[in-house]
Protein backbone atom coordinates (compact mmCIF):
# COMPACT_ATOMS: atom_id res chain seq x y z
CA UNK A 1 0.00 0.00 0.00
CA UNK A 2 1.64 3.27 -0.87
CA UNK A 3 2.19 5.49 2.07
CA UNK A 4 0.29 8.58 3.43
CA UNK A 5 3.33 10.50 3.66
CA UNK A 6 7.04 9.62 2.63
CA UNK A 7 9.92 11.74 3.68
CA UNK A 8 12.87 10.54 1.27
CA UNK A 9 16.59 12.05 2.84
CA UNK A 10 14.95 15.64 3.59
CA UNK A 11 17.26 18.22 4.88
CA UNK A 12 16.38 21.64 6.11
CA UNK A 13 19.56 24.20 7.16
CA UNK A 14 19.01 27.60 8.76
CA UNK A 15 22.99 28.79 8.59
CA UNK A 16 25.16 26.70 10.81
CA UNK A 17 22.32 24.76 12.27
CA UNK A 18 21.17 21.42 11.10
CA UNK A 19 17.25 21.93 11.51
CA UNK A 20 16.37 18.03 9.32
CA UNK A 21 19.40 16.07 9.00
CA UNK A 22 18.65 12.95 5.98
CA UNK A 23 15.62 12.33 7.31
CA UNK A 24 13.30 9.48 6.02
CA UNK A 25 10.57 8.10 6.74
CA UNK A 26 6.73 6.70 6.02
CA UNK A 27 4.11 7.60 6.98
CA UNK A 28 0.89 4.45 6.90
CA UNK A 29 -2.03 5.11 5.49
CA UNK A 30 -5.36 4.61 7.44
CA UNK A 31 -3.52 5.19 10.66
CA UNK A 32 -2.95 7.83 13.95
CA UNK A 33 0.91 8.06 13.91
CA UNK A 34 2.87 10.44 16.03
CA UNK A 35 5.53 12.29 16.09
CA UNK A 36 7.86 12.90 18.81
CA UNK A 37 11.05 14.42 20.14
CA UNK A 38 12.62 17.11 22.36
CA UNK A 39 12.62 20.47 21.85
CA UNK A 40 14.53 21.51 18.72
CA UNK A 41 14.93 17.74 17.63
CA UNK A 42 13.23 19.43 14.36
CA UNK A 43 9.66 18.45 14.27
CA UNK A 44 8.07 21.89 13.55
CA UNK A 45 10.72 22.49 10.53
CA UNK A 46 9.48 19.11 9.43
CA UNK A 47 5.66 20.24 9.63
CA UNK A 48 6.47 23.02 7.71
CA UNK A 49 7.81 21.09 5.32
CA UNK A 50 5.04 19.05 4.40
CA UNK A 51 2.72 21.96 3.19
CA UNK A 52 5.99 24.10 1.73
CA UNK A 53 5.34 26.42 4.06
CA UNK A 54 9.53 26.32 4.14
CA UNK A 55 11.01 24.95 1.72
CA UNK A 56 13.82 22.00 2.36
CA UNK A 57 17.63 22.12 1.17
CA UNK A 58 17.18 18.95 -0.37
CA UNK A 59 15.18 15.57 -0.15
CA UNK A 60 11.92 15.19 -1.52
CA UNK A 61 8.47 14.54 0.01
CA UNK A 62 5.51 12.06 -1.39
CA UNK A 63 1.67 12.57 -0.32
CA UNK A 64 0.08 9.24 -1.76
CA UNK A 65 2.53 9.05 -3.93
CA UNK A 66 2.23 12.35 -5.46
CA UNK A 67 6.24 14.40 -5.69
CA UNK A 68 5.05 17.33 -3.64
CA UNK A 69 7.63 19.42 -6.07
CA UNK A 70 6.51 18.13 -9.06
CA UNK A 71 3.13 17.94 -8.60
CA UNK A 72 2.11 20.19 -5.42
CA UNK A 73 -1.20 21.03 -6.14
CA UNK A 74 -1.82 17.18 -6.71
CA UNK A 75 -0.50 15.99 -3.29
CA UNK A 76 -1.41 19.13 -1.36
CA UNK A 77 -5.23 18.07 -2.18
CA UNK A 78 -4.85 15.38 -0.45
CA UNK A 79 -4.02 17.21 2.89
CA UNK A 80 -5.14 19.09 6.12
CA UNK A 81 -2.90 21.33 8.19
CA UNK A 82 -2.96 22.73 11.38
CA UNK A 83 0.45 24.14 12.44
CA UNK A 84 1.60 26.07 15.31
CA UNK A 85 -1.27 28.21 16.95
CA UNK A 86 -4.08 28.21 14.14
CA UNK A 87 -4.87 32.24 13.35
CA UNK A 88 -8.30 33.71 12.46
CA UNK A 89 -10.19 36.60 11.70
CA UNK A 90 -10.89 37.84 14.93
CA UNK A 91 -13.79 39.75 14.43
CA UNK A 92 -15.69 37.27 12.22
CA UNK A 93 -17.96 33.97 13.45
CA UNK A 94 -15.97 31.10 13.54
CA UNK A 95 -18.44 29.79 10.76
CA UNK A 96 -17.86 33.02 8.45
CA UNK A 97 -13.98 32.09 8.78
CA UNK A 98 -14.74 28.58 7.66
CA UNK A 99 -16.93 29.74 5.20
CA UNK A 100 -13.79 31.81 3.89
CA UNK A 101 -11.51 28.98 4.25
CA UNK A 102 -13.86 26.50 2.41
CA UNK A 103 -14.44 29.43 -0.92
CA UNK A 104 -10.80 28.81 -1.06
CA UNK A 105 -10.90 25.48 -0.93
CA UNK A 106 -13.87 25.24 -3.85
CA UNK A 107 -16.43 22.20 -3.47
CA UNK A 108 -17.25 22.35 0.28
CA UNK A 109 -20.44 22.21 0.76
CA UNK A 110 -22.53 24.05 3.60
CA UNK A 111 -23.49 20.77 5.19
CA UNK A 112 -20.14 19.91 5.66
CA UNK A 113 -19.20 23.06 7.81
CA UNK A 114 -22.15 22.06 9.76
CA UNK A 115 -20.97 18.07 10.55
CA UNK A 116 -17.54 19.92 11.33
CA UNK A 117 -18.84 22.02 13.95
CA UNK A 118 -21.12 19.58 15.32
CA UNK A 119 -18.35 17.10 15.29
CA UNK A 120 -15.74 19.45 16.72
CA UNK A 121 -18.10 20.30 19.32
CA UNK A 122 -18.95 24.28 18.23
CA UNK A 123 -22.23 24.34 16.87
CA UNK A 124 -23.71 26.35 19.87
CA UNK A 125 -20.95 28.91 19.21
CA UNK A 126 -20.76 28.85 15.72
CA UNK A 127 -22.25 31.97 15.35
CA UNK A 128 -19.63 34.26 17.87
CA UNK A 129 -16.68 36.33 16.91
CA UNK A 130 -13.45 34.23 17.13
CA UNK A 131 -11.65 36.48 19.85
CA UNK A 132 -14.74 35.61 22.06
CA UNK A 133 -12.68 32.52 22.27
CA UNK A 134 -10.63 30.65 24.29
CA UNK A 135 -7.15 28.58 23.52
CA UNK A 136 -9.12 25.45 23.66
CA UNK A 137 -11.69 26.34 21.60
CA UNK A 138 -9.44 27.45 18.56
CA UNK A 139 -7.44 24.54 18.68
CA UNK A 140 -11.23 23.08 17.85
CA UNK A 141 -11.74 25.41 15.16
CA UNK A 142 -8.39 24.96 13.69
CA UNK A 143 -8.84 21.40 13.86
CA UNK A 144 -12.42 22.39 12.01
CA UNK A 145 -10.91 24.34 9.06
CA UNK A 146 -7.64 21.25 8.70
CA UNK A 147 -10.81 18.97 7.67
CA UNK A 148 -12.77 21.25 5.36
CA UNK A 149 -12.30 19.60 1.90
CA UNK A 150 -12.31 16.30 3.63
CA UNK A 151 -8.34 15.68 3.40
CA UNK A 152 -7.45 11.70 3.46
CA UNK A 153 -4.03 13.27 5.56
CA UNK A 154 -4.15 15.30 8.12
CA UNK A 155 -1.02 17.04 9.84
CA UNK A 156 -1.55 18.53 13.20
CA UNK A 157 1.06 20.45 15.79
CA UNK A 158 -0.03 19.72 19.27
CA UNK A 159 -3.66 19.61 18.43
CA UNK A 160 -4.98 19.66 21.87
CA UNK A 161 -2.75 23.11 23.10
CA UNK A 162 -5.11 24.73 25.80
CA UNK A 163 -7.81 21.97 26.16
CA UNK A 164 -8.98 20.55 29.40
CA UNK A 165 -9.18 16.80 29.80
CA UNK A 166 -12.35 16.13 28.79
CA UNK A 167 -12.17 18.25 25.36
CA UNK A 168 -9.04 16.28 24.70
CA UNK A 169 -10.76 13.14 25.00
CA UNK A 170 -13.44 14.21 22.48
CA UNK A 171 -11.38 15.84 19.96
CA UNK A 172 -8.86 12.86 19.65
CA UNK A 173 -11.61 9.97 20.39
CA UNK A 174 -13.19 11.74 17.30
CA UNK A 175 -10.29 11.72 14.85
CA UNK A 176 -9.59 7.97 16.50
CA UNK A 177 -12.91 7.53 14.88
CA UNK A 178 -12.63 8.88 11.56
CA UNK A 179 -9.31 7.06 11.02
CA UNK A 180 -11.29 3.76 11.72
CA UNK A 181 -14.48 4.34 9.93
CA UNK A 182 -13.25 6.15 7.04
CA UNK A 183 -9.14 5.76 6.46
CA UNK A 184 -8.11 8.97 7.35
CA UNK A 185 -4.66 9.12 8.34
CA UNK A 186 -3.24 11.43 11.08
CA UNK A 187 0.05 12.70 11.72
CA UNK A 188 0.01 14.16 14.99
CA UNK A 189 2.93 16.13 16.78
CA UNK A 190 2.42 16.23 20.54
CA UNK A 191 4.47 16.60 23.76
CA UNK A 192 1.85 15.09 25.89
CA UNK A 193 3.41 11.63 25.72
CA UNK A 194 0.08 9.99 27.01
CA UNK A 195 -1.52 11.19 23.86
CA UNK A 196 0.47 9.46 21.61
CA UNK A 197 0.70 6.53 23.70
CA UNK A 198 -3.28 5.96 23.79
CA UNK A 199 -4.30 6.82 20.57
CA UNK A 200 -1.61 6.20 17.96
CA UNK A 201 -0.75 3.53 15.92
CA UNK A 202 2.71 4.14 15.32
CA UNK A 203 5.09 6.51 16.61
CA UNK A 204 8.29 8.11 15.57
CA UNK A 205 11.14 9.61 17.58
CA UNK A 206 13.56 11.92 15.85
CA UNK A 207 16.57 13.82 18.04
CA UNK A 208 18.69 16.40 16.71
CA UNK A 209 16.70 16.38 13.00
CA UNK A 210 17.78 12.54 12.61
CA UNK A 211 15.35 9.79 13.45
CA UNK A 212 16.48 7.76 16.19
CA UNK A 213 13.61 5.22 16.91
CA UNK A 214 10.05 3.69 14.88
CA UNK A 215 7.33 1.54 14.89
CA UNK A 216 4.15 0.20 16.27
CA UNK A 217 3.33 1.93 19.94
CA UNK A 218 3.16 -1.13 21.78
CA UNK A 219 5.55 -2.84 20.40
CA UNK A 220 8.38 -0.03 20.67
CA UNK A 221 6.92 0.35 24.50
CA UNK A 222 8.10 -3.19 24.87
CA UNK A 223 10.60 -3.46 27.78
CA UNK A 224 13.84 -5.38 27.72
CA UNK A 225 13.33 -5.49 31.60
CA UNK A 226 10.49 -6.44 33.13
CA UNK A 227 9.11 -4.15 35.70
CA UNK A 228 7.03 -5.92 38.47
CA UNK A 229 4.75 -3.68 40.64
CA UNK A 230 4.21 -5.45 44.64
CA UNK A 231 2.40 -3.99 47.23
CA UNK A 232 2.45 -5.86 50.31
CA UNK A 233 0.81 -5.97 53.82
CA UNK A 234 2.65 -5.46 56.76
CA UNK A 235 6.08 -5.63 56.39
CA UNK A 236 8.16 -3.96 53.25
CA UNK A 237 11.44 -5.92 52.04
CA UNK A 238 14.35 -3.41 52.22
CA UNK A 239 15.39 -2.60 48.05
CA UNK A 240 18.98 -2.72 49.25
CA UNK A 241 18.46 -6.30 50.12
CA UNK A 242 16.15 -6.97 47.17
CA UNK A 243 19.12 -5.59 44.78
CA UNK A 244 21.30 -7.95 45.77
CA UNK A 245 19.17 -10.73 44.01
CA UNK A 246 20.77 -12.43 41.23
CA UNK A 247 17.52 -11.98 38.75
CA UNK A 248 16.50 -8.00 40.14
CA UNK A 249 18.47 -5.18 38.56
CA UNK A 250 16.70 -2.40 40.17
CA UNK A 251 14.01 -1.55 42.92
CA UNK A 252 12.28 1.88 43.26
CA UNK A 253 9.89 2.55 46.55
CA UNK A 254 6.84 4.30 45.14
CA UNK A 255 4.84 4.36 48.08
CA UNK A 256 5.22 3.55 51.84
CA UNK A 257 4.06 -0.44 51.26
CA UNK A 258 4.73 -0.54 47.19
CA UNK A 259 8.21 -1.64 45.06
CA UNK A 260 8.88 -1.51 41.55
CA UNK A 261 10.87 -4.24 40.86
CA UNK A 262 12.70 -4.32 37.92
CA UNK A 263 13.80 -8.04 36.50
CA UNK A 264 16.23 -9.15 33.87
CA UNK A 265 13.66 -11.13 32.15
CA UNK A 266 9.77 -12.03 32.64
CA UNK A 267 9.64 -13.97 35.82
CA UNK A 268 6.76 -12.97 38.26
CA UNK A 269 6.34 -16.33 39.08
CA UNK A 270 10.01 -16.71 40.74
CA UNK A 271 10.11 -13.36 42.11
CA UNK A 272 6.58 -14.65 43.84
CA UNK A 273 7.75 -16.98 45.62
CA UNK A 274 11.05 -15.94 47.02
CA UNK A 275 8.92 -13.08 48.62
CA UNK A 276 7.10 -15.17 50.19
CA UNK A 277 9.81 -17.75 51.77
CA UNK A 278 11.82 -14.84 52.74
CA UNK A 279 8.45 -14.24 55.35
CA UNK A 280 6.86 -11.21 53.09
CA UNK A 281 2.96 -11.16 52.15
CA UNK A 282 1.64 -9.46 49.06
CA UNK A 283 -1.49 -8.36 48.15
CA UNK A 284 -0.72 -6.96 44.66
CA UNK A 285 1.92 -8.00 42.44
CA UNK A 286 0.99 -6.90 38.56
CA UNK A 287 4.08 -6.36 35.31
CA UNK A 288 3.75 -1.96 34.77
CA UNK A 289 4.73 -1.35 31.22
CA UNK A 290 7.38 0.61 30.43
CA UNK A 291 5.79 4.43 29.50
CA UNK A 292 6.89 6.45 26.11
CA UNK A 293 7.87 9.02 28.72
CA UNK A 294 11.01 6.03 29.75
CA UNK A 295 11.44 4.60 26.57
CA UNK A 296 11.65 8.51 24.99
CA UNK A 297 14.18 9.40 27.57
CA UNK A 298 16.07 6.35 27.07
CA UNK A 299 16.57 6.53 23.27
CA UNK A 300 17.04 10.75 23.61
CA UNK A 301 18.93 11.09 27.03
CA UNK A 302 18.13 12.65 30.31
CA UNK A 303 18.58 16.10 28.47
CA UNK A 304 15.33 15.89 26.47
CA UNK A 305 12.61 17.56 27.61
CA UNK A 306 9.28 16.87 25.91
Amino acid sequence: MTPALALEDLCKRFGRIHAVEHLSLEVPSGQMVGFLGPNGAGKSTTLYLIPRLVHPDSGRIRIFGADLRRDFKRAIRSVGVMVEAPAFYEYLSARRNLQLAARILGGVRKHDIDEIFERIGLADRQQDKVRTYSQGMKQRLGIGRALLGRPRLLVLDEPTNGMDPEGTREILGFLQQRVRNDGLTVFISSHLLYEVEEYCDTVFVINQGHLVASGNVREILKPQEHIVRATFVGKVPEPRWLRAQAPIKHVEAVAPDTLDIMLGAEDSAWLNLYLLQAGFRICALYPRQKTLKEFFLSITGDHGHA
